[in-house]
């Protein structure tokens, strides 16, 4: 990675960021439906990049995230979570020889079919245990489950838009 492609990583991270407080922060779909397009930025988090970094990446983005929210570490543990079992999900969905070195996990270098599902996966996962540390004083199973799914689903959906409209394609498949 050179200096220009950090340059690029850091001017997204801060688009994105900036979408999500200035946007999404205040923004719900019929009270069950949050979007956290953060996680699309975490989740195009070069392989390359040692899981240390990785995970202090994380921790300083989702910190801001959780300062702007109001959720004292919520959104900071469940995105540590998600990031920490990332090489495990990216093992399980890689083909036998694995992948050559790629610049950025997006829709363009990796595929549409293999990113939406890695991306599904590690959406849910954070949403859920976001979902599950909100609710641990006062626990409503039906309820958390619909704001699961729908949060999932709708940051999935935005995940995919952004890369469309903001991301320019490097390398086709």
């Amino acid at each position: 990675m050179n200096v220009l492609d950090i340059v690029k990583q850091g001017i997204h991270a801060l688009l994105i960021y900036l979408i999500q407080v200035l946007v999404f922060r205040t923004t719900t779909l019929w009270d069950v439906a949050a979007c956290f397009i953060y996680t699309g930025f975490l989740i195009q988090i070069p392989f390359t990049i040692p899981k240390v970094y990785t995970l202090l990446i994380t921790f300083i983005f989702t910190f801001c995230i959780d300062i702007f929210f109001n959720t004292p570490g919520v959104h900071t543990a469940a995105a540590l979570v998600m990031m920490y079992f990332r090489p495990n999900i990216i093992n399980l969905l890689s083909p036998q020889g694995g992948y050559d070195s790629v610049e950025s996990i997006n829709i363009f270098s990796m595929g549409i079919q293999w990113h939406t599902l890695y991306a599904f996966i590690m959406i849910f996962i954070q949403t859920t245990l976001v979902f599950v540390i909100e609710s641990i004083g006062s626990f409503s199973f039906g309820n958390s489950i619909v704001k699961i799914f729908t949060t999932t689903l709708l940051t999935l959906v935005v995940v995919i838009l952004y890369q469309f409209l903001f991301l320019y394609k490097r390398n086709s498949r």
